[in-house]
């Protein structure tokens, strides 16, 4: 929602009203929805959201190649609203890849409010405990004794790495983009770099396969 300003054009030549105010009518306007992009927003706007609970998923990649502008992530944050992040889809954001994502939204975040106020410790946040609360849900985002064993673990071997004090900073600054493990929900879905059981090649294949079919 609020991803474009002809959104806003359009919404309001053909519903008679802004983006949010739709979203009001048809009772959206909630703690159990969250938005994808949340960029064009006035300051009213945005107090009604936070007030609503209404989370909103900040997707820098894709709003960087569009063009679209930057989300008001702290001023969201602080009426009230969840910030997550995602990596919208593959007509904007060709690499999908969640962990760049984190370092994107550093970037582009202290493009709009200064190096003093975004660290990689608020975009690690927005990924995970903030992720979490667009969904609603207390039982994922932290690791802590109750919730569920949801961990993605990177090596800091590469050279990429070298000289790094701060693990986690590391992990912002120096360009992450493949996690080592990953467990979902108490099962490691990811081991070694890879997916136990999928064949990459013949998945590459079949992707370039299809891909080519849609193309013509």
């Amino acid at each position: 929602l609020a991803e474009t300003d002809d959104e806003t054009e359009f919404c309001l030549a053909t519903l008679g009203a802004r983006p949010v105010d739709y979203l009001e009518q048809v009772g959206w306007l909630a703690d159990d929805v969250w938005l994808a992009h949340g960029i064009h927003f006035n300051s009213e706007e945005i107090d009604r959201l936070g007030a609503a609970g209404t989370g909103i998923c900040h997707c820098p990649s894709s709003n960087m190649l569009l063009a679209s502008g930057l989300c008001p992530t702290l001023d969201l944050e602080k009426a009230g609203s969840p910030v997550g992040l995602g990596v919208d889809g593959s007509a904007s954001n060709d690499g999908s890849n969640m962990i760049q994502e984190v370092r994107q939204a550093f970037l582009l975040q202290r493009l709009k409010y200064g190096s003093s106020r975004i660290s990689h410790k608020d975009t690690l946040r927005w990924a995970t405990q903030g992720s979490a609360g667009c969904f609603g849900r207390d039982d994922i985002g932290s690791i802590d004794t109750g919730k569920q064993a949801d961990l993605a673990l990177f090596t800091l071997d590469e050279l990429r790495f070298s000289g790094s004090g701060d693990p986690l900073a590391a992990l912002v600054l120096c360009g992450a983009h493949q996690a080592d493990r990953v467990m979902v929900a108490g099962k490691w879905v990811v081991e070694d770099g890879v997916i136990p059981g999928l064949d990459l090649a013949e998945l590459r294949n079949e992707h370039s396969r299809l891909a080519k079919r849609l193309a013509g």
